[in-house]
C-alpha cells in the first residue's frame, strides 16, 4: 500500500473510531448529564472533563454509590472493573462487568491485586505492593507480580526501588533505571490524596508508576462537580482529571467525604463495590 493510500484509509478509520466516541479525546459529551465549574481560562478541559463518565454511561444506572466507610486513613476497598465496549447509536457506553480489584492501604504500603477475566478464561491476575513514604505517598520500593490462571509457566516478577531522582527496576534477565522529574506516586497511592483533599485545594505534578512502569510528567487537578445518574435517581460528584505522559485522560469521580466512586479510562473503568 503507497503511503497516500494508508494516509487516506488511516484517516477514515479514525474518523469512525471518534464517531463511536471510542477516541478520549473526540468523544462526545453524553446525554442528561450536567456540569458546573468544569472550564477555567487557565486550563482548556473540553477535550477531557465532559467525557468523564462516557465510557460508563450504560452501567450507571445499575450503579449504587458506597455510602459507608473512608478512604482518608487506612482502608480496604474492592472495585469492579467495568469495560466499555463501543457505543449505541444514542452515544450510550456497551458496558461489560469482566474483572475485579482489590485495594488495601495503611500509610505506609498500598497493596493491589486485578483481576481481568478473558473469554478464554485464561485470567490475568496482577499483584503489586509498595512501600510508601511521606505525605504524598511516593513509593519508596515495590514488587509487581503477574501470572494467567492455569498457566504456571506464564509468571514474572519486577522488584524496584526510588530514591528520590531515578527509579530502578529489575526482573529475572533485566535491570531498567530511568530519572523521574517529580515525586514518584503509585496510582492507588492517589487514593488517599484525593479522599484527604489536598488535589482539590492545589493540582498535583507527579510521576505516575503504573504497576512497575514510569509515566512522567502528570498533572491531577480539581475540575468541579458533576451530576451523574445513578440507580435510583442523580448524585454529585467532585471530578479531578489526570493527564500526562503515556495515559488517556483519567476521571475520579469523589463523593463529599472522599471516596472515589468511579474511575474512568475510556475502554477500563472501575467502579466501587465496598469500602471499609
Amino acid at each position: 500500500m503507497i503511503r497516500r493510500d494508508f494516509l487516506k484509509v488511516a484517516g477514515v478509520s479514525a474518523m469512525a473510531i471518534a464517531a463511536q466516541g471510542n477516541l478520549p479525546l473526540l468523544a462526545r459529551k453524553p446525554r442528561g448529564v450536567s456540569y458546573s465549574g468544569l472550564y477555567t481560562e487557565a486550563f482548556d478541559s473540553r477535550f477531557v472533563s465532559p467525557n468523564a463518565i462516557a465510557p460508563v454511561n450504560g452501567y450507571l444506572p445499575q450503579f449504587t454509590p458506597v455510602s459507608a466507610g473512608s478512604m482518608q486513613l487506612a482502608f480496604q476497598a474492592n472495585y469492579t472493573l467495568v469495560r466499555q465496549y463501543g457505543q449505541t447509536k444514542e452515544l450510550v457506553s456497551n458496558n461489560i462487568d469482566c474483572g475485579s480489584l482489590k485495594l488495601s492501604f495503611d500509610g505506609k504500603q498500598s497493596r493491589s491485586e486485578e483481576v481481568r477475566h478473558k473469554k478464554d478464561e485464561m485470567d490475568n491476575i496482577v499483584k503489586t505492593v509498595v512501600d510508601t513514604r511521606g505525605p504524598l505517598h511516593t513509593a519508596a520500593s515495590w514488587t509487581m507480580e503477574s501470572s494467567v490462571v492455569s498457566v504456571p509457566e506464564v509468571h514474572y516478577t519486577e522488584q524496584g526501588r526510588w530514591d528520590g531522582q531515578r527509579m530502578l527496576v529489575k526482573g529475572r534477565s533485566f535491570s531498567l533505571e530511568r530519572e523521574t522529574s517529580g515525586p514518584l506516586i503509585d496510582r492507588w497511592s492517589l487514593l488517599p490524596l484525593l479522599a484527604s483533599g489536598k488535589v482539590k485545594q492545589q493540582d498535583l505534578k507527579f510521576d505516575l508508576l503504573d504497576e512497575s512502569t514510569l509515566r512522567p510528567n502528570q498533572l491531577l487537578r480539581y475540575m468541579g462537580e458533576v451530576t451523574i445518574p445513578v440507580a435510583g435517581g442523580e448524585t454529585s460528584l467532585d471530578c479531578y482529571v489526570q493527564s500526562g505522559w503515556g495515559i488517556v485522560p483519567t476521571h475520579y469521580l469523589v463523593d463529599q467525604q472522599g471516596r472515589v466512586q468511579l474511575i474512568t479510562m475510556a475502554t477500563v473503568n472501575w467502579a466501587l463495590m465496598d469500602l471499609s
